[in-house]
């Protein structure tokens, strides 16, 4: 059975959007509205529109509300986001609009909308856990200071597997797998925007070639590290996506070393 919410889109909102509480909650929000505008605009302009232009107009429309709505919603909020963040989450609009195209749901909002929540509470709680293990706090409160947590869960590596661990237990519940989702379209925006390390004293052209260089190092390792996941059997919640994510975690973790 196809999976009825965006996985990448989700995917790559957990990857963003995870460190805390209160932007896991406000994230989750915009993902599942930009996943119901684009399949409402489908519907509403698909007996009206050929079918390229039908492609442009749900594309280019769900990016933009996407990122509108995170610029606005994350300002509501009191947290900033950057410029490359902002750009990035018009690409989690992207991502929802492919779903939606590609995937055929037909206008069956309520059992997306269940598919969506279930992936939504499990995003919450990770994120919970991920905050309170970082910093000891929870919804930006302080409730505990403790020698075992570590700043280490606020970084990249725990990001790609909360999302990885998200889409398995979704999927788990579901009876579900991920397959035929392209993490590739996860990975590429995340590394552009997520580099595990960095290349100091650099100036001039060799600085860019050295941003170039951490992007590209992550990504190749990761299409290596795919390639050799074909031949494994995980479970099958893990498959496709989930064990993907984890597996970027995991390189992300051995970059970040050094």
């Amino acid at each position: 059975m196809k999976l009825r919410y965006p996985a990448e889109a989700f995917t790559l909102g957990i990857i963003l959007f995870s460190s805390g509480m209160k932007e896991a909650f406000a994230a989750g929000i915009m993902v599942v509205l930009s996943a119901v505008f684009a399949e409402f605009l489908k519907n509403l302009l698909d007996e009206d529109l050929p079918a390229w232009s039908l492609k442009l107009c749900v594309y280019i429309a769900t990016a933009s509300l996407c990122a509108s709505t995170f610029l606005v919603g994350f300002a509501y909020l009191g947290t900033a986001l950057t410029t490359e963040m902002w750009m990035i989450t018009f690409v989690v609009g992207l991502l929802c609009a492919r779903h939606t195209l590609n995937d055929g749901i037909e206008a069956d909002y309520g059992e997306m909308l269940f598919e969506a929540a279930i992936a939504w509470g499990f995003w919450i709680l990770l994120s919970i856990i991920r905050e309170f293990m970082g910093s000891g706090t929870i919804f930006g409160n302080m409730v505990l200071h403790s020698s075992i947590q570590s700043k280490a869960f606020l970084g990249s590596t725990f990001a790609f597997l909360t999302a990885g661990l998200v889409l398995a237990f979704t999927n788990g519940i579901l009876k579900k797998c991920c397959r035929g989702q392209n993490s590739l379209l996860v990975v590429v925006p995340a590394a552009i925007l997520i580099r595990p390390f960095t290349i100091a004293s650099l100036t001039g052209l060799t600085e860019y070639l050295g941003i170039l260089w951490t992007i590209l190092v992550p990504i190749t390792l990761f299409l290596s590290v795919k390639q050799t996941l074909k031949f494994s059997q995980p479970g099958k919640a893990y498959r496709g996506l989930p064990t993907d994510m984890l597996a970027a975690g995991f390189i992300y973790m051995i970059l970040s070393i050094y």
